[in-house]
């Protein structure tokens, strides 16, 4: 007997074990859904139970918090499509969304939930069990009636969003400007701005004050940014911009300058300039030739060189700038100086050959601006008047490009009266050697006479009367 009762038992746990065996299997796994109640647009308080249909799972509902948050945990994979019903006031009420569609790979879900207590159509049918009383306990007695709870005193108004002050368009890693200060609520204040910028469902940014934030984008593309708000009694609302972010554009690289640098005025010259565009626009040139005149070239192919000519018409020291455009954006400037019949003088400015001879008429001070004479030496050098005083202030070599100090030559001694003084002796000397000379010549001419005299024989006397 009792061998047959240990072999009954065997047989019943080996049945067992083949219907158990022979049940099909069911993958499951925990999964939620969780969010916020708000009935009549009013966030709920502590105390509001919320229900899945079906009921996957206990527990299957929840209270929510003082913050209207509840939690539905359930365990399944198999469901497709459920619904909620809270419980307010005694009362069950369909929701907003009505229905949720469960995917086989989503874990969880953020749903919030609406319930709407206003009267219906007298059938009481709130809790959706059919009996018409409104009060889901199944009797049909119609405790409450009418569809339900008619809440006193006014309904809060949900808020506005309005992002559409928000900045549309713009490049990668650009920041970009969102503004939801156009946002209102009539009935209250918003506490709570949240965007979410990459579109899935997940606020990136929020604040409690600030309804302006930035944000970059590092891929091109067409974002649609959502911005929600929330009011002080917890109602939410959302607005959606489109922002296009696309690449910046490359300005063209600083045009090359190729041409003389040193010319005669009224003399034209032909100078060329070329700029590429990495985003292979087509290119325009700005040439402003430093005297007034300005060159605007057609648009021209990438990389293409310009070829342009221009004359000066007077002597002077002429910066040559050019800058490249692509139709969206300018080039960095290049410049080169142009000197015109003018010689730079280091650290002073430049000789100006007025008259174009060759010669240099003036001096141009660039710090100051003005024009001084100069004067050139017998040596090839020229004296210049720096500060327009009058006075020479430097002596410059144009050959060596050398310029020092001036400085007065010292003045030779003034001998005249020894020259004078000279001429007096010399006459003097010239007198006295003519008037010893002539005493002297006077001196020989009366010894000469003398001589002659004695020389003379003397005549013989007779002692004869001369005859009367």
């Amino acid at each position: 007997m009792k061998d047959k009762k240990v072999y009954s038992i065997i047989v019943g746990v080996m049945l067992v074990a083949l219907v158990v065996a022979a049940l099909p299997t069911q993958a499951a796994s925990l999964r939620n859904i969780h969010g916020q109640v708000y009935i009549d647009n009013v966030l709920a308080s502590t105390g509001v139970t919320v229900k899945l249909i079906p009921e996957f799972n206990d527990p299957d509902t929840d209270d929510t918090d003082a913050n209207g948050n509840y939690v539905l945990n359930f365990m399944g994979d198999d469901y497709e499509e459920c619904t909620f019903s809270v419980k307010y006031l005694g009362v069950w009420y369909p929701t907003t969304p009505p229905t949720l569609d469960l995917e086989a790979d989503e874990i969880g879900y953020d749903v919030d939930l609406h319930v709407t207590t206003g009267s219906g159509d007298g059938d009481g049918d709130s809790d959706g069990d059919g009996d018409g009383d409104g009060d889901g306990d199944g009797d049909g007695d119609g405790d409450v009636g009418g569809g339900g709870y008619v809440p006193s005193g006014p309904t809060n108004q949900p808020p506005v969003a309005d992002a559409s002050a928000s900045e549309q368009f713009g490049y990668i890693g650009e920041s970009i400007n969102f503004d939801g200060s156009l946002s209102s609520d009539s009935d209250g204040t918003i506490k709570l701005y949240e965007w979410d910028f990459d579109n899935d469902g997940v606020y990136d940014y929020s604040s409690n004050s600030s309804s302006t934030t930035t944000h970059t984008f590092d891929v091109e593309d067409t974002y649609p940014v959502t911005l929600r708000v929330t009011d002080d009694l917890g109602a939410k609302d959302t607005d959606t911009v489109v922002v296009v972010i696309s690449k910046p554009n490359i300005p063209p690289t600083e045009p090359t300058i190729d041409g003389l640098l040193e010319g005669i005025k009224g003399t034209e010259y032909y100078y060329s300039f070329r700029s590429t565009d990495e985003d292979n626009d087509t290119i325009q040139y700005f040439i402003n030739w430093g005297d007034g005149e300005v060159t605007e070239t057609e648009f021209l192919p990438n990389g293409t060189a310009t070829m342009q000519n221009h004359s000066w018409a007077s002597a002077g020291k002429y910066i040559l700038t050019v800058k490249a455009y692509d139709n969206e954006t300018v080039s960095a400037t290049n410049q080169t100086t142009i000197l015109i019949d003018v010689h730079l003088v280091a650290g002073i400015g430049y000789l100006i050959d007025d008259e174009g001879d060759g010669t240099y008429d003036s001096l141009h001070n660039d710090t100051s601006g003005s024009e001084t004479d100069v004067e050139k030496q017998d040596d090839g050098t020229y004296l210049l008047d720096d500060d327009g005083d009058g006075e020479w202030d430097y002596v410059y070599d144009i050959e060596t490009n050398t310029l020092t100090a001036y400085s007065e030559p010292t003045p030779e001694p003034d001998n005249s009266a020894l020259i004078v003084l000279a001429i007096i002796v010399i006459l003097f000397l010239i007198v006295l050697g003519y008037l010893v000379k002539r005493g002297n010549d006077k001196k020989k001419k009366a010894a000469a006479a003398a001589a002659a005299k004695k020389s003379q024989p003397k005549k013989k006397t007779t002692g004869k009367k001369p005859k009367k």
